[in-house]
């Protein structure tokens, strides 16, 4: 495999899959140095921030869009107006799609819960200190 494959993987792996570098040395068979290099080098903790804020911001608009669109038909209600066939398919549409957005955010939630709660070594950083330091195989 080449440096620039394991650099996308790696990079993919910090980012997108929130691991750590331990994980993703392990992996990828890669040293803390290349990869704490690459995270400084390439940004990849402002890319991991940008692409969990994006996210976030899509469901906050997403859900205030919602709200709107409710207000709207219940205003229309309010004054005996008809409410346009296409206004309420999209607002049917989109709360079909609340569950599946709760639950993303559950898991987001439950995600930093479990990073705060984990304190102390993880087994598999203590493996990749007993074989890049200690050189136990």
């Amino acid at each position: 495999m080449t440096k620039y494959n394991q650099l996308t993987q790696a990079e993919h792996r910090y980012i997108y899959d929130k691991k750590s570098l331990a994980e993703i040395g392990m992996e990828l068979g890669l040293s803390r140095r290349i990869l704490f290099y690459w995270k400084k080098e390439y940004k990849w903790d402002e890319k991991r921030f940008e692409v969990e804020h994006t996210k976030y911001r899509f469901i906050e608009e997403l859900l205030d869009f919602a709200r709107k669109m409710m207000q709207k038909i219940s205003t229309d209600i309010d004054k005996n107006q008809k409410t346009p066939p296409p206004e309420i398919y999209s607002l049917i549409n989109i709360l079909k799609e609340i569950p599946i957005v709760k639950q993303y955010t559950d898991t987001l939630q439950q995600e930093q819960t479990h990073k705060k709660e984990q304190k102390g070594l993880t087994p598999e950083f203590i493996r990749q200190i007993e074989r890049e330091i200690l050189g136990m195989e």
